[in-house]
Formats: structure tokens, sequence, C-alpha cells
């Protein structure tokens, strides 16, 4: 049985589907939850981290896991957040937690599946990288002037001098914006990227089963890179990785081998990066009227371009009827499916969006899959 521990994010966790024994709603201390919880026996507690006071401070959760084994807590970090960077989540593991994640996927995958350290190595390197990057630009160009204390970024508590999220916030002058950096490309490079349009519409998951897909194509040089998030933590692959709005170029660049490079885009502009842009559709009553509720003109902005229904549950008829009303060209109508099995329909969307061919042989055609093969 599992415990949930709610603040701020108790919509996106209350209805979760797992066995609960207990659950708590508010803001503590983390010594009360480890007063409440450290003789109570459960599986897994399910922590909004909103419902620590001061949970941008590293020394909480060093406080929590003093008292809670952090193997048997999963950190629900709120998405899009100043936690999700690689600086803030490397000195979460440095104090020993593996566990966290920013959707109910991922809980669910970590209430049947602890991380271990090998799981989030891969997020202190990055941040290791970073420094050495900042130090190395520090070290290159004239002393600047520190920043006063009340210019830095809002409960900033880290303890580093030049932070990974003052890093992102705080450009030195002589560098140039990230509007007007253009990526020089590898001819043999394409990159691709995926953005939701409506609400959670499927960006993360999609991508995570066409690389799977691709993988089965090619024995090295696909990867996916999702931008200012974490979600990809939970796949447990090390040619996935989060990276901040402004390292992308660079990010990019050191995948030097990549053939196929995948972007969720989370609502970021790299246009300019990307060799194509596929847009997503959840076409649900609820999603539609909520995304036509924030952006009236939405819908003219996509026309001319790939939009694929993701999630779909419309037929071919109704498929064109939404054209018609919409004025879209529907790329693919892509149903729900499975991301723990193999789905050919995958390959199909692929192959219509010229990612790979008819004629591409799979690595590997062993097991039920290789029943499939076109």
């Amino acid at each position: 049985m599992n415990v949930l521990v709610l603040n701020e994010q108790q919509n996106q966790l209350q209805n979760i589907e797992i066995d609960l024994i207990k659950s708590i709603t508010g803001s503590f201390q983390a010594s009360e939850i480890v007063g409440m919880f450290k003789d109570f026996f459960f599986n897994k507690m399910v922590l909004d981290v909103t419902a620590l006071k001061d949970y941008q401070n590293p020394e909480t959760y060093k406080e929590l896991t003093e008292g809670l084994n952090p193997d048997k807590v999963i950190f629900y970090l709120p998405e899009g957040s100043d936690l999700c960077t690689s600086g803030f989540l490397s000195r979460l593991i440095s104090i020993g937690i593996y566990n966290f994640t920013t959707n109910i996927d991922g809980v669910i995958y970590l209430i049947n599946n602890t991380n271990s350290y090998k799981d989030v190595a891969h997020i202190q390197k990055m941040a290791g990288n970073e420094e050495t990057e900042q130090t190395t630009q520090n070290d290159t160009m004239p002393p600047q002037v520190e920043q006063p204390v009340n210019q830095q970024m809002p409960g900033n508590n880290m303890g580093s001098p030049v932070s990974y999220n003052q890093a992102s916030y705080q450009q030195p002058v002589q560098q140039p914006a990230y509007q007007e950096i253009v990526a020089p490309l590898n001819d043999e490079k394409r990159i691709i990227g995926i953005q939701n349009v409506t609400d959670g519409a499927g960006s993360t998951s999609l991508i995570y089963m066409m690389k799977k897909e691709l993988t089965s194509f090619y024995s090295r040089g696909v990867y996916a890179i999702e931008i200012d998030k974490c979600d990809f933590i939970s796949y447990n692959d090390k040619t996935m990785f989060s990276t901040s709005k402004n390292d992308l170029e660079s990010t990019i660049r050191k995948v030097t081998d990549a053939k196929i490079i995948l972007i969720d885009l989370n609502n970021q502009d790299a246009g300019n990066i990307c060799n194509e842009i596929v847009y997503l559709i959840e076409p649900s009553v609820i999603k539609l009227n909520k995304l036509m509720k924030r952006n009236k003109s939405i819908i003219a902005t996509l026309r001319g371009k790939k939009v694929v229904l993701n999630k779909s549950l419309l037929t071919g008829k109704e498929v064109s009827e939404f054209e018609f009303e919409s004025g879209l060209n529907i790329t693919y109508n892509m149903p729900p499916l499975n991301d723990r099995k193999r789905n050919e329909i995958i390959v199909d969307f692929m192959q219509r969006l010229n990612i790979i061919s008819n004629n591409n042989d799979r690595n590997s055609q062993t097991g039920i899959f290789g029943l499939f093969r076109k």
C-alpha cells in the first residue's frame, strides 16, 4: 500500500490509480513528514514536493532523507519549474535521491521500478559538463560585475556562485541571445521537433515509441532531447536526456554520431534548429475546447504545417470532417498505443514522414515483432 502527500499538485495526483493506505494534503516541514511516517509501514510515498516548506532548498530534502528511506519516496516535481534542471537534480542525486518525475506515468513506473544511482548518473555528468563550460566562459571573458543578491533567481539556495539556473537567466553580455543562434547542422543529422498543441497531447510517449522503433533500424545515432523538463528520466535511457532552451544547440553538438534527433519542444521556440516540426492535437472535445479558450487563432497558425491527431479515436470520416471544419491537412491519425509494446503503426507513421523508407531493414528481426516486418 502507498501514501500520497499532496499540496499544489493535488489535482494531478489525487485520482492516480494506485493502492492507497493514507493521503494527506497541506504544507509541512520535512521534520513533520518524517515524524508522521517514520514508523508507518508503506510501500512507496508519492510526495508532491510543494507539500514541503522551502522545497526549493536542497537542504530540505536532505533532512527528509535522514529520517525516511529515499528509495521509498517518489518526488513529484512541478513540471517546467526551476527544480527540473540538471543542476538542482544533481544536488538531489548527491544526497541519495534517485526517484523523481513530473508525470503520472513516471510515478507508476517508479512505484514498480526503483531507480539506482546508475539510472540517474548521466544527469550529474550533464551538470558537471555545464559547470565546466560555464567556468571556461568565465575564465576567458572580462570580469563581470557581481550581481546583488536581490537580483539573483528567487528561491535559488543551492550555495554555488554560478548555478545552473543563474547561468540560464544571466547570460554574459558578449553571448548572443538564443534567438540569434543558428545551429550549424550536419547534413547527415535529421532533427525533428515534436510539439504538443493541446494540453498533454502525448509528445513524450510518442517520442519514446518513435525512438524505440528507430533503434531497430539504426544500431546507433538515434537520440531524444527534451527542453526544460525532466520526463525522460523515467525511461532510464542514456540516449534520452534533458537540456535547457539556452543549452539546446550545445547539447546537439555533443552527440557527434547522431543520425536522427527527436526533440520534445515543450512549447519552446526552436524552429531555427529543427529541420521540421510535428504538431500534436488530441481531438477530444474537452482538449479542443480548452485550446480554443486559450487561443482562438491557434488553428489558423497551423494551416500548412504537419499536424498529427494523437491518441485519437476518430474514424476516417470524422477525420475528414475535422479537416473540413478546421482547414487543416492532417498528416496522420494516431490511435492510443501501448508504449510497452512494439507498434507497427509507429513505423507506418515514420514512413509517412519519410523518416524511414519501406526499404529500410531492421537491425534485429528476431522475436514476435519480426512477424510484422513489411
